[in-house]
């Protein structure tokens, strides 16, 4: 029995056709994914479902019976609940005032909430703290919260976009058991993903968006890796050109005994980083503020209570301007502090570029010079549509991360600082950052790469350090082979123990 169903769904943005008279049928008890490369339309098609925007054409059926003007408060009323890719909820309230947001009623029961969100959690396994405000969580745990909400909202059938792009493993594996359990109780569930590894091991059936036409629908079961890889992304290349670099031992980018706290929390305690020239050193962990915290130290973003930052010799600790004009380039967990959404694609391509020669005169900004610069970044990294002149909100999620790497790599920067760089890109949009990150390093820049991804960061680093508890714990030689599993788990077991302490201390 289909409970939530699109028939010809449609969606333009001016001349770019997001989606073109796209089927689905979501049914009690399933996960069904909806994949496909950036720009295919798969967030598009949720967003409709979700009601968040209108199809320009097609219908929408819940319960068999068609929606005229599907909105989002006629979403709700239906029970379908929406966890978007671009986090909502409001950063200086914590998750209970969020909560009291949504509530249509003028009288607020705080404890009511309480007891709500609580019961919610306890039965998800959703673990977020309640009292803190959302601005001080990890994205991780932000992300966890938005559902978190929507579950609490009663939510029968629900639509994610994207949710496990920011999840470290533990947090994935937590979410897939949350949807199991969620889909074992009757509810339906729209999965949005690019890891071809949730749709084979964790859906029921699998929708395949290309160019946003509908390119195939069916039980999951029935699909091989090679053939789901194929469909979403072509021929394109999926593989990553990994080779041994020789040994420079000029470091470049160096920090020492950084330290922070944060409410009488330590989030890092006396890290000490030195990134050689040419060098690509991974940091896992735990997905929590500690991961953030070092990648703003490490590019002079904020200031730590101690410690120093230093870059070619130069201190650059709590100087940004400073680090960018040396050549540091920082590429954040969250794109949307990392654009400015309402200006073109061409304007944020050439933010860092007003300085040079050509961009700008008697103070103006030369219109010009920055459609040139946005087309050439728009064509060598692949960010779809390749229109200058497109607001950066028009993007996709997947394209604006291509945008923002874009922006900083295209200026063949001498350190670079990546928290989580792949994060909502399909397979060759991610293997193409890798072999570009690799790039950088044989060109002599020193790269960090944060991510609680650990495939992503085994891949490419050639040394591997895990953050635990605010403190660098356990070092890997990559180039000597893959890490050892038991002692990875130990330090990364560290770590859990680590955030639960936290989170029962911000309590």
């Amino acid at each position: 029995m289909t409970v939530l169903a699109a028939r010809g769904v449609s969606k333009a943005y001016g001349p770019v056709r997001a989606l073109i008279d796209a089927d689905i049928d979501l049914a009690p008890g399933q996960i069904h994914a909806i994949v496909g490369e950036n720009g295919a339309g798969k967030s598009t098609l949720a967003k409709i479902l979700a009601g968040v925007i209108p199809a320009d054409r097609g219908e929408i059926l819940v319960d068999g019976k068609a929606v005229p003007a599907h909105r989002q408060q006629d979403a709700i009323a239906h029970g379908i609940g929406f966890v978007p890719q671009a986090l909502s909820l409001v950063g200086a309230l914590t998750l209970i005032e969020n909560r009291a947001l949504t509530q249509p009623c003028n009288f607020i029961n705080v404890s009511a909430i309480r007891r709500e969100l609580e019961e919610v959690a306890s039965r998800s396994g959703l673990a977020v703290p309640l009292d803190v405000a959302i601005g001080r969580l990890s994205v991780a745990e932000r992300q966890l919260g938005e559902l978190l909400i929507t579950l609490a909202q009663g939510a029968r059938i629900l639509l994610l976009d994207e949710p496990t792009s920011l999840l470290g493993p533990r947090e994935v594996s937590q979410l897939i058991r949350c949807l199991r359990d969620l889909a074992r109780d009757g509810a339906a569930i729209g999965l949005v993903t690019h890891r071809i590894a949730e749709v084979m091991d964790d859906s029921d059936m699998v929708t395949v968006l290309r160019g946003g036409r509908l390119v195939h629908h069916g039980p999951s079961v029935a699909m091989t890796t090679d053939d789901l890889a194929h469909l979403m992304v072509g021929e394109r290349d999926r593989t990553v050109a990994r080779r041994l670099r020789p040994r420079d031992d000029r470091i470049r980018l160096e920090s020492k005994g950084l330290s922070v706290t944060v409410n009488d929390v330590a989030v890092l305690r006396d890290v000490d980083l030195s990134v050689r020239r040419g060098e690509i050193i991974g940091i896992a962990g735990v997905a929590d503020t500690s991961q953030t915290v070092l990648a703003e130290l490490l590019t002079g973003l904020c200031r730590p209570d101690r410690g120093t930052v230093v870059l070619d010799g130069v201190d650059i600790t709590a100087a940004p301007a400073l680090a960018c004009g040396l050549g540091l380039a920082y590429i954040g967990d969250d794109r949307v502090l990392g654009l400015v959404p309402d200006m073109p694609v061409a304007a944020n391509a050439s933010l860092l570029q007003l300085r040079t020669p050509g961009f700008s005169r008697l103070g103006l900004r030369q219109g010009a010079a920055e459609i040139r610069y946005g087309r050439a970044v728009c064509n060598d990294f692949g960010v779809r549509p390749p229109l200058p002149k497109l607001p950066a909100a028009g993007l996709s999620g997947g394209n604006q991360q291509k945008l923002i790497l874009g922006r900083e790599l295209q200026r063949t920067p001498k350190a670079i600082v990546a928290h989580s760089p792949t994060q909502g890109l399909d397979l060759a949009a991610a293997a193409d950052i890798h072999n570009r990150l690799l790039a950088a390093a044989d060109g002599g820049a020193a790269i960090v790469v944060i991510s609680a991804d650990l495939d992503e960061v085994i891949a490419i680093s050639d040394r591997l350090l895990v953050l635990s508890g605010g403190q660098l714990v356990d070092d890997f030689d990559i180039s000597l082979g893959a890490p050892d599993p038991a002692r990875l788990g130990a330090a990364m077991a560290r770590g859990r123990a680590a955030g639960q302490r936290k989170a029962q201390a911000s309590r």
